[in-house]
């Protein structure tokens, strides 16, 4: 294979059109580049020369407007699946380490609060199991489901504007919890496992949120120019 010969320039191209998870991008276009050189290996014994050789194997390929699209939907739908493969994991996960938060705190005992605090503490609760479950029914429609889809690219579309819709709602009640708390505990503005809990929950919603915002990415139309 040329180093800087027309496979090499074709799958550099190939590879700045695609937008998605990097390690998916980077074996999608090793497997297009060894399928390119495997053809160009045999047209090389065929008798043709070596750049030739490439150069038809790269027109055999197609365009980048026939062979981009293709590539790039399916990028899509591994960042739809990574998204909502985050929110089914990570939203229980953090609800069962929350009573860490408050174990074993001067006020752990203290029960008196406000019945809105109560509300908004079930609330939270019930959302997030909620939306954990159906962030697994969609990890099960990008994965066994995916025969199915007529569109994954608008499948992933929808994850990642729903994922953005609900991680904005539910981390206004979740702030709100959060400032009643201080409001009526003050004593939990300072105590460590609120502090480091706090710390973790925003982490995880902002990593949440830049997968969403990358499934809205992804579904764009690439340019391409060939």
């Amino acid at each position: 294979m040329l180093e800087d010969g027309p496979i090499e320039r074709y799958a550099a191209g190939l590879a700045a059109a695609l937008r998605g998870p990097r390690r998916v991008r980077d074996e999608m276009v090793a497997e297009a580049r060894h399928g390119l050189q495997d053809a160009a290996d045999a047209l090389e014994d065929a008798g043709f020369g070596r750049v030739d050789a490439e150069r038809q194997a790269v027109a055999d390929f197609g365009t980048y407007r026939q062979v981009v699209p293709p590539y790039q939907a399916e990028l899509a739908s591994h960042q739809g699946k990574r998204t909502a493969l985050w929110i089914a994991l990570a939203l229980p996960v953090m609800m069962l380490l929350e009573p860490l938060m408050w174990w074993d705190s001067p006020w752990s005992i203290d029960q008196r609060a406000s019945a809105l605090y109560w509300v908004l503490v079930a609330h939270f609760q019930h959302t997030s199991f909620a939306a954990a479950a159906v962030a697994a029914l969609l990890v099960v429609g990008f994965s066994w489901g995916s025969r199915y889809l007529r569109d994954g690219v608008r499948y992933t579309r929808i994850v990642g504007f729903g994922t953005m819709t609900f991680l904005s709602l539910h981390g206004l009640a979740g702030a709100a919890v959060f400032v009643l708390s201080i409001l009526q505990w003050p004593a939990a503005a300072t105590w460590p496992p609120v502090i480091v809990g706090m710390l973790v929950n925003t982490a995880a919603f902002a990593y949440a949120g830049l997968l969403a915002v990358r499934c809205v990415t992804v579904t764009r139309s690439p340019a391409v120019t060939a």
